[in-house]
């Protein structure tokens, strides 16, 4: 839990920004284990090997190194971390079709525990401590070996000792990932007793979706991030295949899933806001909620560019975007509070692929506008946060805020999170970069 405490401001906001490198290093190397990377410290909730919470921590240090070409060591050092990941999650790679605990051939994990923490014994579905309610985590692996394959210099080795996992990742997210054959890609739990998680993508508590009478949709339920992983997962991976020699049948069915998901992804589209809804229920109905979910799609260059622009400007309006970050939810949003865990507080991994995105868009100053936001509020903790909240003023009743937001500690926090560590390396990179 994070707890209130007295930090020097002065002293905190001192530090250099090659400093917060440095310190990002450190914490994501600390919380390397020999089964992988803990998603959170040991004193934290979550100090086990997580899939998305490795592959998005992979994915922002590289992006962090993309921007840092001529630094050799921490060229090295994020390499070296790339492959530490998806070593560990390769090798946690399901191989059979167990529902008590969601396994699946070549569906990359969500969790593995080596020694279970006594909280979780008899509530949670883990099989020899492993669960694997995760939909997104097979796509964004996909993504990772990509990014790899491009970006490392002994990428495509890499690639090639672990291609098995990647064919095996590849055809789980065609046999699995639409569940009703409409082309999009949807969430579906399948565990017997309904145990783990309902909404098994990052925002995956349990009402981090709220439909306006405040009821849960039913699923399957079609997050608007999941139809940007796929799309980025089966545009990038097909370079791979055709590099190996793959048969031109599995490339063609690739693009042809591309073009379904893009022609589903226009019922997403709020046109009184600008931009794509959070999710559609399983009736194919938009959930009309703004949020930092759209910016996932930004990064995976998803949308069309007049698209894009539009949600850009719509992610930088003020209820959207506070003098500490993006919040997770529109403060507008019939759903928001900005107490919840998925419901209108900050991430500072959500704000980083955002700003990466508005980087790669060339949208510089935004970016950096973003980045300079979620330091400012690291640094006020000390530490790279899980996520944190900001009260609007009306929200404040004493003292007078005069107009301002307020950052307030959500208590039960981690301290230090591994993709917030990360998420801080690339917002140094971008303050950093000319």
């Amino acid at each position: 839990m994070q707890e209130p405490r007295n930090i020097d401001i002065a002293e905190t906001q001192s530090r250099s920004i090659p400093w917060w490198i440095e310190r990002g290093r450190a914490w994501l190397d600390e919380l390397q284990t020999p089964i992988g990377l803990r998603a959170s410290s040991a004193a934290g909730h979550y100090h086990a090997l997580y899939g998305r919470d490795t592959l998005w921590s992979v994915l922002l240090v590289l992006e962090a190194a993309r921007l840092r070409p001529t630094d050799s060591d921490f060229v090295t050092w994020a390499a070296d971390f790339a492959t530490k990941g998806l070593q560990a999650l390769s090798a946690t790679q399901g191989t059979i079709e167990r529902p008590e605990n969601e396994e699946q051939p070549g569906k990359i994990i969500h969790e593995y525990w080596p020694e279970p923490d006594r909280w979780l014994s008899g509530t949670w579905p883990l099989w020899d401590g492993r669960y694997y309610g995760s939909v997104d985590a097979t796509f964004l692996y996909l993504m990772t070996i990509a990014t790899v394959w491009n970006q490392m210099a002994n990428g495509p080795e890499l690639v090639e000792s672990l291609w098995d996992h990647v064919l095996a990742a590849l055809y789980w997210t065609l046999d699995n990932g639409d569940v009703d054959g409409d082309g999009l890609i949807e969430v579906q739990p399948h565990q017997p007793q309904s145990l783990g998680l309902r909404n098994q993508v990052w925002k995956d508590s349990s009402d981090s979706l709220l439909l306006a009478d405040g009821s849960l949709p039913q699923p399957p339920v079609a997050w608007v991030e999941l139809q940007g992983y796929a799309i980025a997962a089966f545009r990038d991976i097909i370079p791979l295949l055709q590099a190996r020699g793959m048969e031109a049948s599995l490339q063609r069915e690739l693009r042809r899933r591309i073009v379904r998901i893009q022609e589903g992804l226009q019922r997403f589209w709020l046109p009184d806001e600008g931009c794509p809804a959070i999710a559609l229920t399983r009736e194919k109905m938009p959930v009309p909620l703004v949020s930092s979910n759209v910016g996932h799609l930004l990064w995976c260059s998803a949308l069309d560019s007049s698209h894009a622009e539009m949600t850009v400007a719509r992610l930088l309006q003020p209820d959207l975007l506070t003098a500490w970050g993006l919040r997770t939810l529109s403060a507008r949003s019939y759903a928001f509070d900005p107490y919840s865990y998925h419901r209108g507080t900050v991430w500072p991994f959500d704000n980083a692929i955002t700003a990466a995105a508005l980087w790669r868009m060339g949208r510089f100053e935004d970016a950096r506008s973003i980045s300079r936001r979620v330091i400012d509020a690291i640094t006020r903790f000390d530490s790279p946060i899980e996520l944190y909240c900001v009260l609007p003023s009306a929200w404040v009743l004493a003292p007078d805020t005069g107009g301002s937001e307020v950052l307030a500690v959500y208590t039960r926090a981690c301290a230090v999170q591994a993709w917030s560590a990360a998420a801080l390396l690339l917002f140094a990179a971008q303050l950093l970069a000319e």
